[in-house]
């Protein structure tokens, strides 16, 4: 926590526009953040990003319509995980990518390239099977939009609960030609994490600071406490 999650999502973001490797932006995020995060990248690098919710939606279409589609009005996006999730909205969502019922020709995808370059989950643990065959609808909804996006970025704290399967099935989101949800992780699949994995410890950032900004972490310490015979 406070080790710069947006700051580095937005450096590789800054990146990849410089490059022209990257045009239509989804940021998904708890909606409490919605505003951080719009500030933080506008404040830090100057990228205005639209935040898409019911009213945002409301004033938009009282503006321009009641057939517009808000996902199709914006190329940078920021919306919360559980506005996306909400059937009527994925469905808007999905036809404005090109994969709803139109979006087929026999069977067929009429786009041969993904409709989206980025998508930045902050908060990912939230997104995380609970094991065996039960998944959230946030689940359900990342797994029906993440092939949508050209590049995918997961952010958070706490990525790991301590079960594997969890987490694996959490990294299978995120990339499912590497990972596969499993109960145990192999050999292969460690050295696989190790290649798109960035890990930031406060120690980490100690050591690279003229004035360290986290205090030690001692071991602790034992206070002998002497009870009186009331106590």
């Amino acid at each position: 926590v406070g080790l710069g999650k947006t700051i580095q999502s937005g450096l590789v973001l800054e990146e990849l526009l410089l490059r022209r490797r990257i045009r239509r932006i989804l940021v998904l995020c708890p909606a409490m953040l919605q505003r951080q995060w719009q500030f933080e990248l506008r404040r830090k690098f100057n990228l205005d990003f639209r935040v898409i919710d019911s009213e945002s939606t409301f004033q938009l279409r009282r503006k321009m319509g009641i057939d517009t589609n808000p996902w199709k009005a914006f190329p940078r996006i920021i919306t919360s995980m559980d506005y996306l999730r909400m059937a009527d909205v994925l469905q808007q969502f999905l036809q404005a990518s090109g994969a709803g019922p139109d979006a087929e020709v026999n069977g067929n995808r009429t786009m041969a390239h993904a409709p989206w370059d980025l998508l930045i989950v902050d908060e990912c643990h939230h997104f995380a099977p609970q094991g065996g065959s039960r998944a959230s609808q946030r689940t359900k909804m990342l797994r029906e939009i993440r092939f949508l996006f050209e590049h995918r970025i997961f952010a958070s704290a706490t990525p790991h609960n301590g079960k594997t399967v969890c987490f694996t099935g959490l990294l299978e989101l995120l990339d499912p030609i590497r990972f596969q949800m499993s109960v145990e992780m192999d050999e292969k699949g460690k050295n696989q994490l190790s290649e798109i994995r960035v890990r930031r410890l406060k120690d980490d950032i100690n050591r690279q600071s003229l004035r360290p900004p986290f205090a030690e972490q001692l071991p602790p310490v034992e206070l002998p406490i002497k009870l009186t015979p009331k106590e």
